[in-house]
């Protein structure tokens, strides 16, 4: 019974730190979208989030 628990907890344990086979994809923001320069709505396909310092988002724009 004790080992069965403990050999339960291992194959836990390396499923978690796996990470369960599931990788994140990074979200695409398309040009003229509200986005963040922090990254937390996700990063814009541009590479490019024009955000002032007083505003709570900004917006995806093309590098020119």
């Amino acid at each position: 019974m004790k080992l069965s628990f403990i050999a339960t907890l291992a194959l836990a344990a390396g499923a978690v730190a796996q990470g369960g086979g599931k990788k994140l994809t990074p979200i695409q923001i398309p040009n003229g979208e509200p986005c963040k320069k922090d990254g937390t709505m996700g990063t814009c396909q541009s590479g490019y989030c024009e955000q002032l310092k007083d505003q709570n988002q900004g917006t995806c724009k093309p590098m020119n």
